[in-house]
């Protein structure tokens, strides 16, 4: 008779949830994963040879349009980048000297995409960059950079100890009773399901709910529309959901210890007490989770049950740990995480009055097994040179800007073409002089009148000369150019005294 009108009272009272996240990361592997996040980029090596002096040539990058992508100056200059994509590196050779200069120019980088929701979404992972936590949208990208520490914390069904395996059609729910319900004697504890669109069907209502112990042993399984719907748990309702999908979804029914699940709910006998207080009087009640629902605990405990379905998914699990402690449920493989809910009853006489009620309306995520993967983002620095990054594949040419300079310098090794890899791409370019002969000075191969010509207006500020004109032009090796090297050139032409043949 007390147990009917307890559960009487448990049907009529309706309860709000709240969430407990588990404390404990359950951490079963580490693992370290190296990905490659930049944009085509270009180390830009300029090399002289035979003592040439390349500090002041003025040098251009430029695609297969003709167009300037960047200008720089000698081998160690500075580079200016004049596309509107493109980064300059030069000057980064390591993760420290990346901090310091090019941490605001992460847009040479492209987002990191974790691969898989689960891997960030709650409840089922998390990321962590430079120390702080973060739930992610598995659809979004994150910013991150060598300089970066990435970390993500995930349930890895790798990890899992998996005792079965099922599919779930569309538009199903299935409803798992473990056979050890039936020693609990609980023939109350029930569920139903509230859609929360009014389109969605259901096969279990308020009206029509389905009783746990009527179906221990069994896994049931009920037709729903697809949709999303509020667990209504002994008639505890709230933060409790089920989510039915319109194609067929993979389960796998996870093994574990009950405490290591949940952690921080039960005492390690399984057993809960809470401390109540119905003023006059302030007592305490024990709850066993493998207990029978009329067991008498102490003298005065007529009765204490303890609550629980676990789902995840459109799949619900109602368990008993078994005598060393585990407990069997389901994990959805799309979202690879699961809840459970759990509510208290109980009737107790304290000095002669009655005291019973509900208590708790909570629930707890699962602390599945997890993987912590680092990702760590690799990328090469060069050791010298300029560097410019974010480059458009495309055929790209290194010239010399001034006509001086490329009338008095070779250039090599200053064509090539940049591709869509993720790998450092280098280009060797050198640079020599042009041999001259000495008193050439208009540079035609041959000293001749116009030689003199050409001299003469140097010498009286007429037509200066450039570039290495200058060398040739200085004959008599005096490091300046003056009426003695008009005289040379002018001997050398009537033949009366021949300048030594020389390439400067």
């Amino acid at each position: 008779m007390m147990l009917k009108k307890i559960a009487a009272f448990s049907a009529a009272a309706m309860m709000l949830f709240t969430t407990v996240t588990a404390s404990a990361e359950n951490i079963k592997r580490n693992i370290v994963t190296g990905v490659r996040l930049n944009k085509p980029y270009l180390n830009i090596n300029m090399q002289s040879s035979g003592g040439t002096d390349i500090s002041n040539i003025k040098f251009a990058l430029k695609n297969s349009k003709g167009e300037k992508v960047a200008t720089f100056t000698g081998k160690n200059g500075e580079l200016q980048v004049l596309d509107g994509t493109a980064v300059d590196l030069t000057g980064i050779h390591d993760v420290d000297s990346y901090k310091e200069k090019a941490r605001y120019e992460n847009r040479f980088l492209e987002p990191y995409y974790t691969g898989a929701d689960y891997k960030s979404n709650y409840p089922s992972g998390k990321i962590e960059i430079n120390g702080i936590k973060y739930y992610w949208e598995g659809d979004r990208g994150i910013d991150v950079g060598p300089d970066d520490e990435l970390y993500l914390t995930y349930n890895d069904k790798s990890t899992f100890k998996i005792v079965d395996t099922m599919t779930v059609p569309a538009n199903k729910i299935v409803i798992d009773v473990d056979k050890r319900f039936l020693q609990t004697e609980n023939e109350t504890d029930n569920c139903y399901f509230i859609p929360s669109e009014s389109s969605q069907k259901c096969g279990i209502t308020k009206d029509n709910r389905f009783i746990m112990y009527d179906h221990a042993g069994k896994r049931e399984t009920i037709s729903a529309g697809k949709g999303k719907y509020t667990i209504a748990c002994s008639d505890v309702r709230g933060a409790s959901y089920c989510y039915v999908s319109d194609h067929a979804v993979k389960y796998s029914k996870v093994r574990m210890k009950f405490n290591e699940a949940f952690p921080g709910l039960a005492d390690n006998n399984l057993k809960i007490t809470r401390q109540y207080d119905q003023s006059p009087d302030e007592f305490s009640v024990t709850y066993d989770l493998r207990g029978k629902m009329s067991t008498v605990l102490d003298s005065s405990l007529s009765y204490a049950v303890v609550s629980t379905l676990c789902y995840s998914g459109s799949v619900l699990t109602a368990f008993v740990p078994d005598s060393d402690g585990y407990v069997e449920f389901w994990v959805s493989d799309e979202a690879i995480a699961a809840e459970m809910s759990y509510s208290f009853s109980y009737f107790k006489m304290v000095d002669g009055s009655a005291r019973f009620g509900l208590d708790g309306g909570s629930s707890i995520e699962a602390d599945l097994p997890k993987t912590r993967e680092k990702i760590s983002v690799l990328m090469e620095f060069p050791e010298s040179g300029y560097c410019v990054a974010a480059l458009k594949p495309d055929k790209y040419t290194i010239v010399m800007e001034d006509k001086i300079d490329v009338r008095d310098y070779d250039i090599s090794g200053n064509s090539f073409t940049v591709t869509d890899t993720r790998k450092m791409q280098t280009a060797n370019v050198k640079v020599k002089k042009k041999s001259l002969i000495l008193g050439d000075c208009d540079r035609n191969g041959i000293i001749n009148v116009n030689d003199i010509i050409v001299l003469a207006a140097h010498v009286r500020g007429v037509r200066i000369l450039k570039g290495r004109s200058i060398v040739a032009a200085d004959v008599n090796g005096s490091n300046s150019i003056n009426v003695a090297d008009i005289t040379a050139v002018a001997a050398h032409v009537k033949g009366k005294r021949l300048i030594p043949y020389k390439e400067v």
